[in-house]
C-alpha cells in the first residue's frame, strides 16, 4: 500500500526522488484545472504527466491519486505526495470569479522592504522604455 501525504497548498515540493500529483490552474485557460503527475528522478530530472483517462478526459482526484500511487510503485517509492495548489485563499477568490487573476489586486504587493527593494509600480515613469526616435 502506497502512503499517501498531503501538502498545504503553499508548501514547497519534496526534494529528491518522488512522485507528486498536483492540481493547479491551466496555464493557457486560467478558468480552468488541471492535475499532473510530477516524477523527481534520482538524477533530479523531472518527469511531467498530465493526469488524463485513456480517451484524454481528465482523471478525478482519487483516479489520479491511483495512478500517482502505481508510478510510485513503478519507481519503488513507499508513498506520494498530493498538493491542491488551487485550495488556498487568494486562489479560491480567483476560482469564484472565473480565473480572473485580476480580482482584488489592490491586496498584492511586489515589494521586499526587508531588503530594500521595492516592486514595480505602474506609476514609475520610463523605467523599461526604449529611448524614441522621431
Amino acid at each position: 500500500m502506497t502512503e499517501i501525504r498531503t501538502l498545504q497548498p503553499h508548501d514547497p515540493l519534496p526534494g529528491g526522488h518522488s512522485v507528486v500529483l498536483m492540481r493547479r490552474f491551466e496555464e493557457d485557460a486560467p478558468d480552468r484545472l488541471m492535475l499532473e503527475i510530477i516524477v523527481t528522478n534520482p538524477d533530479k530530472s523531472e518527469e511531467t504527466i498530465r493526469a488524463v483517462r485513456p480517451d484524454g478526459a481528465p482523471m478525478s482526484w482519487e483516479e489520479a491519486t491511483e495512478a500517482a500511487s502505481q508510478r510510485a510503485r513503478e519507481e519503488g517509492l513507499k508513498r506520494i505526495w498530493r498538493v491542491d495548489r488551487t485550495a488556498g485563499r487568494r486562489e479560491q477568490e480567483v476560482l469564484q470569479h472565473g480565473g480572473d487573476r485580476s480580482v482584488n489586486m489592490q491586496g498584492l504587493e511586489d515589494s521586499d522592504l526587508e531588503d530594500g527593494e521595492h516592486g514595480p509600480d505602474m506609476r514609475d515613469h520610463r523605467v523599461n522604455e526604449a529611448p524614441r526616435r522621431f
